[in-house]
This record gives C-alpha cells, structure tokens and sequence, in this order.
C-alpha cells in the first residue's frame, strides 16, 4: 500500500480510536457523576454502590473471555460493530432502569461490551495502522479516554442540580452510535484475512483450544507471564479506585460541594489527558520503556502525596496534588502502554487470546478493587488506604525496570521474535542482536 494511503488509513483508524476512547472513558464515570444522585433516588449503601461498580467490573470479565473468541471468529471489524450495538442495547436498559436490578443488568450489559472493546481495539489499532504510527494511535486512544472520563464528571456537574442522572448515563451510547457509523468506512484487517485463511486450512493453533496451549506454551509463555503480571499492577495500584470513587475521596479530602466532587476530579482527568497526548507525541521518540518507567515512578509520588496529606491530618491541597500526579503518571505509562506489549508481542492467531488472558488478570483485580475499596478506605482510612497502594506501585515500578522491553521501531514480528527467542531481539540487516 502506498505512502499516501497508508497515511490516510492511519488517520481514519487514529479518528475511530478518538470516538471509542470517548466512549470508553465516558462509561468510567457517567456512574460516578450519577451516584451521588442514584443513591439518594434508591437509597442505596455503601455496599450497594459499590456493587454497580462491580456489576461493571463483571461485565468486562466476561467481555474479555468473549472477545478472545470473537476477534478471531468474527473479525476485528464485525468484533466492534457488534459491541457498539450490544452497548447501544445495555445503555436502554440503564437509562430506563425501575430498580437497583435493572440498573445493574444495563451497567453489566454495558460493561461487557466495554471488556469487548479493551481487547479488540488495541489489536485493531496495531493491525490496521503502520508501524511508524501504531504507538502513536494507541496513546491516542487513552488521550481520548482521559477526556471522556472528564466529560462524564463535567456532565455529572452540570445535571446535578437537576436530579436527573438517567441524562447522564445515556450521552455514551450516543457515542458509541458515532463510532459505529465511522467504523463502517473502515476495512478489516489484512492479518485477520490471512489468519481466516489459515483457519479455513485447519491450522490447529487458530482453533480455541490450540490458542490456550499456544499462549502457555514454551516460546509464549515469558510472555503470558509478563502480560499478566503486567495486567495485575495496572489495578491493583489503584486507578479504577481513583476513577470509579473519585468524588468519594474527595469528600474524605475535605471537599462538600458539587464543584469540589464533580469538577475538581474533572480536571485531573483533563491533567491525565494533557499528559497522555504528551506522551502521544514522544513515545516514538523516547521510546516505551522509559515512559513506562517515569509513569508508574509519577504514580507512586502521587500516593505519596496522599500518605503525607493525611498523615499530617489536612490533605486538602496535599491529596488534590497527590491525585493529578497519579493520573498524570498512569496516563503517561500504564494507561497509555500497556495494552500496546500485549497487541504487539503475540503472534496474529494468539493476538486475541493474548490480550484476554492480560485482560482477565487485569479485570479480575478490578471487580475486587471496584467492590471493596469503599469499605477498605471507610474502615482503615486514608493514610493505610494509600500506604498500601504506595507499596504496590513501587513493586510495579520495579518489575516494569526488570521485564520490559524497548520496542520503539521494531515491527510486530520483531517483537514477537524478540520473545520467542527468550528475550533476545534477533539479527536484522540494520541491527545487532541484544538483549533488553
């Protein structure tokens, strides 16, 4: 495909990635903004709020051990043209919602859709864009997902004096509609032909079972083992806690009003988003494993910040501080990078499994987090909250400088090359062979 073309189709792939990653992010937290007011409407506990969030959370699960079949059936297109009419169906039920039951049903539907799409796209993004612009687009993704995470808190500002949260939880499914329109002007992907092909000629690794065996395998399983891990530290450092609950712990900061719960968490997400497109415009130049590393070192500083400020008994000013500077640093590394190892590590018939198995680890610590933070933070407090997040993140820090690699430049099957061989980049006509 020529210059020009491969220009453009990197330009309608970064547009849909933009629309997605606004309804991705608006989804994180059209609840948050909702629940102040859903409570009050259901009267529900602390218990109760936190299942809605885990009822998400359960939805993504089950979206990625679905995704993982349907990716590599269906197709990476009809894959996310399906989830954009499953989420458009989950959002009416949402927003129609009698009970705290229903509302539950729509917020699962919704959140396995959303687990769907946190499979599909990353592979999508890298089979569809070029090599030189793959990172880019896939930071651009979160970009788009940090402004929609502040959209839904800004949203939930501005309906709050209404009392109408119904609003607030059916503006995704509008985007979710736009990202349906403009991926029908997009084609499938050329590994997914050649990996129907091979299917069709009844390659054994194509098949489910083959795949299981194929991601744990000998030449896979370094990798297997470095995507789930990975995947494990991507929660349990706390950023659904932080995105999910955000209004929550302002109110344990010291912030009462709308402005202080809604908008104030609003901005930081706007930060995050700032430090995402940043990052979007220097990943190719600095390279992944840098950013990654300087990333996770911003997001342990901002749980520091966090112990300190609740340490001295004011975290006011200390906590806001504490809060930008985590996002700032998941959105920078962890948010921005992560799927991008597991989309460009795997070979094309193990893609879709990959990314699931990462997923299911990352999903599985979330529905935890989702369901019990509220009443970790309300029965211990801030200050061991935090510590305890602090710990995690510095023992994140150090497997990401551990495990790692620096892919910058390399194309996938370099990549998975690099893997295979245990760790070592194999012999190009431009490069030496080295380690990580």
């Amino acid at each position: 495909m020529s210059g020009p073309v491969r220009h453009g189709q990197d330009t309608k792939v970064s547009l849909f990635a933009l629309i997605l990653g606004l309804t991705c992010g608006y989804d994180a937290t059209a609840m948050a903004g909702a629940l102040l007011l859903v409570t009050d409407h259901f009267g529900l506990t602390t218990t109760q709020q936190g299942s809605l969030y885990a009822a998400t959370a359960a939805g993504w699960i089950l979206g990625a051990v679905l995704g993982s079949r349907l990716v590599n059936s269906l197709g990476r297109r009809k894959t996310l043209l399906g989830l954009t009419v499953l989420y458009l169906v989950a959002t009416g039920l949402t927003v129609t919602a009698a009970n705290p039951l229903w509302l539950g049903v729509g917020r699962f539907g919704q959140g396995t859709a959303i687990g769907i799409a946190i499979v599909t796209t990353p592979i999508f993004i890298a089979e569809s864009a070029t090599t030189r612009a793959r990172g880019r687009i896939a930071v651009l993704y979160q970009v788009a997902t940090s402004v929609g995470i502040a959209m839904g808190y800004f949203g939930g500002y501005f309906l709050a004096d209404s009392g109408q949260w119904r609003p607030m939880l059916a503006i995704p499914g509008v985007l979710a509609l736009a990202a349906a329109l403009w991926l029908l002007g997009l084609p499938e992907t050329d590994r997914w032909r050649q990996l129907r092909r091979e299917r069709e000629t009844g390659s054994a690794a194509t098949r489910p079972a083959g795949a299981l065996r194929g991601i744990l395998g000998p030449r896979h399983r370094r990798l297997t083992l470095f995507v789930v891990t990975l995947g494990f530290f991507v929660q349990a450092t706390g950023i659904n806690a932080m995105v999910f609950f955000s209004p929550r712990i302002f109110q344990h900061i010291g912030y009462t009003d709308d402005f202080g719960l809604l908008v104030l968490p609003g901005f930081v997400q706007l930060a995050g988003a700032a430090a995402a497109l940043v990052c979007a415009l220097t990943i190719d130049r600095f390279g992944r494993r840098p950013v990654l590393l300087t990333g996770t070192a911003l997001m342990g500083m901002g749980h520091a910040f966090l112990v300190i400020g609740f340490a001295a008994g004011s975290p006011g000013v200390v906590g806001f501080l504490g809060l930008v500077t985590f996002i700032v640093g998941f959105n920078s590394g962890f948010g921005s990078l992560v799927w991008v190892f597991a989309a460009e590590g795997f070979p094309d018939h193990l893609r879709g499994a990959g990314a699931s198995v990462m997923l299911l680890t990352n999903l599985t610590t979330n529905l935890f987090v989702a369901q019990f933070f509220l009443d970790v933070l309300n029965a211990i407090g801030g200050l061991s909250t935090f510590l305890v997040l602090f710990a995690i993140t510095a023992l994140a820090w150090i497997f990401v400088f551990v495990a790692a690699p620096e892919t910058k430049g390399r194309s996938l099957d370099e990549v998975q090359s690099y893997w295979e061989a245990g760790r070592r980049w194999p012999v190009t006509d431009d490069t030496h062979a080295a380690a990580s």
